[in-house]
């Protein structure tokens, strides 16, 4: 079994399978991608979040609680949203510059 399989079958990353056969991590990438065709791993997808649009309703409580005095970091965890994504909203709304 190579060692690619064996070590991405144990669970390691990829940057540190990498990092342990000296190869960059697009031939580790490579070499996955063969070993699927092959059927002989099953690749583990990523496990983030899509990105997803703010609704007219999130913008117009972004627009009120900013408004209200609440920071970027209160608006963003109380829509468990990203910071850069309220900031962003507040800068087309004309309210951040």
């Amino acid at each position: 079994m190579p060692i690619v399989e064996k070590m991405y079958r144990e669970g390691k990353p990829v940057k540190e399978i990498a990092k342990m056969c000296s190869n960059s991590m697009s031939t580790v990438y490579k070499a996955l991608d063969r070993l699927e065709a092959m059927g002989r791993v099953k690749r583990r997808k990523g496990h983030y979040k899509r990105h997803r649009r703010l609704t007219e309703e999130e913008i117009e409580e972004i627009k009120k609680l900013y408004l209200e005095g609440a920071s970027i970091y209160e608006i963003a965890k109380r829509l468990d949203r990203p910071e850069s994504t309220i900031y962003y909203a507040l800068k087309r709304l004309g309210l951040k510059k």
